[in-house]
């Protein structure tokens, strides 16, 4: 598993070392991940964490599935950093599928994608086919990788599905030690910001809509992925199939609120169909955030 030590990555490792009995093997630059997020599994006998890059892998040999979830997965510093992040998101993914094609050796691939790639969409909720929408170079990155994907397994036996993740959250999803981690959710940062006494930050008028959909979810459907008939080479989303507003998720976590300028890039909507998820990897989302913020707040 790439990006093992992310937020969503050791909530994966969890939920792969509790509900399987797989041999699990976790690869991470900490570039955005920590070592503490995976600290509490060292005992764990079934789960090795190796420290390394993606760009330094030349072999998958042994692997039935990879899950790769190493990415710099943030909108607004894509803009800023856009070759770090085409190095990151895009370069170390084609070079893992390599690696497969060189070795003639093609494990099934787990990758996560983002519901970014569809912008603005014109219909919601969104499904799979919804026309692509890139708004800012971190999902025009992420699309690109579901098109090598699709482009090279018509000429190799690649067995791949793309997961496109709408709005995770939930534990490790904020490290005030590194405000840039991965997947940095609203959520985490709205929490963070209430146990610290301080004024929830809504962008531009929260009337945004988001679609949240917790991290134990999200480690479910790739299970799920990776349990699925082969081959699949397709892609799915996962999301919880409801969407919430900014200023309402902010509401709900305190009453202390200050607004600061709309951030450019980014969607207005996003809200999942997650039918044919439901449907084709047996995977229905059950945590929802009224169940996750009594518990936070309760």
């Amino acid at each position: 598993m790439t990006g093992a030590a992310g937020f969503i990555g050791s909530n994966l490792v969890e939920a792969l070392i509790a509900e399987t009995d797989w041999d699990v093997v976790g690869l991470d630059n900490y570039s955005t991940g920590s070592p503490d997020n995976v600290a509490h599994l060292a005992t764990e006998r079934r789960f090795t964490m190796e420290r390394g890059d993606v760009a330094g892998l030349d072999d998958l040999g042994g692997f039935d599935t990879v899950f790769h979830l190493a990415a710099l997965p943030r909108i607004q510093p894509s803009f800023d950093t856009p070759c770090e992040h085409l190095t990151a998101n895009l370069t170390n993914s084609i070079h893992l599928l390599e690696v497969m094609m060189r070795k003639r050796r093609f494990p099934r691939l787990v990758y996560s994608s983002s519901s970014a790639i569809y912008g603005n969409p014109t219909t919601t909720p969104t499904a799979e086919d919804e026309p692509i929408s890139c708004l800012n170079p971190y999902s025009f990155q992420k699309y690109e990788v579901e098109k090598y994907l699709e482009l090279l397994a018509q000429r190799h036996p690649l067995d791949y599905v793309a997961l496109r993740y709408f709005n995770p959250y939930g534990p490790r999803s904020f490290n005030p030690a590194n405000p840039f981690n991965a997947y940095s959710s609203v959520m985490g940062i709205f929490l963070h910001r209430h146990r610290e006494g301080l004024p929830l930050l809504v962008t531009g008028d929260g009337s945004q809509q988001r679609d949240f959909v917790h991290v134990r979810d999200v480690a479910r459907a790739n299970i799920r992925a990776a349990l699925a008939n082969r081959p699949m080479n397709t892609a799915f989303n996962v999301g919880y199939g409801s969407t919430m507003s900014i200023l309402d998720l902010a509401r709900r976590i305190s009453n202390r609120i200050e607004f600061v300028a709309e951030r450019p890039g980014e969607a207005r909507i996003t809200h999942a169909n997650v039918d044919r998820a439901r449907a084709e990897l047996g995977w229905t989302p059950t945590i929802s955030v009224e169940q996750y913020l009594a518990r936070e707040l309760g």
